[in-house]
């Protein structure tokens, strides 16, 4: 066994000198997937959040669009809004590869709606979020799975991320519910980041 493995490579280093080629030039070509934009929902509501996922490429994605005026847009996931109905496309950027995905905007609920405002924010990690809710009965309950939440009631809440990415609220009220997205951008962090740093948030403003 040992005999053949020691001809085995001989024959490789035969090659290699043949061919003029070294151990060390040899490659594997890296396979890149197609890049695909995918949205959450059909369509959302005027000044609601609409949730992008990418999939594909090599795994790192920026985002570009209109009113989107951020410095940060690395990320799987992303969020945004708009205050007016229309089709607004919203593309992503991976190895080379671009994809783009139409957002669908409708007109605002006029009535028996609730509303978590605003609907998309973005925030250097470190910062401090804080979201308000308007509709219902003016009796709200927050919630998140990205947070250890201290108090889920209040009109208003607040949050401070330990990791970056797409964060969302969810708030509910009278049987109804409606949820906020958070893009937490890293980088610069003002003010610094505590090492160990949790995620949490509570309601405030009942």
């Amino acid at each position: 066994m040992k005999t053949t493995k020691k001809y085995l490579l001989l024959s490789l280093v035969t090659v290699l000198t043949v061919t003029g080629m070294s151990i060390g030039s040899l490659g594997f070509a890296q396979t890149v997937t197609p890049l695909v934009c995918t949205l959450g929902v059909s369509s959302v509501r005027a000044n609601q959040a609409e949730i992008l996922t990418a999939t594909g490429g090599n795994g790192t994605y920026f985002w570009s669009g209109p009113n989107l005026n951020i410095t940060n847009t690395a990320g799987n996931q992303f969020a945004v809004s708009y205050p007016d109905p229309g089709t607004y496309l919203v593309t992503v950027a991976s190895a080379g590869q671009t994809a783009t995905c139409s957002v669908i905007v409708t007109a605002a609920a006029s009535t028996g709606s609730i509303a978590c405002s605003p609907a998309v924010q973005s925030v250097t990690l470190g910062q401090t979020v804080s979201v308000s809710a308007t509709g219902g009965n003016s009796v709200y309950v927050w919630s998140s799975p990205d947070l250890t939440i201290i108090n889920p009631n209040g009109s208003g809440f607040s949050a401070n991320y330990a990791s970056s990415g797409l964060k969302t609220l969810t708030v509910t009220s009278a049987g109804l519910m409606d949820t906020c997205a958070v893009n937490v951008l890293s980088g610069v962090v003002t003010p610094p980041v505590t090492p160990g740093l949790p995620s949490t948030g509570g309601g405030f403003g009942q």
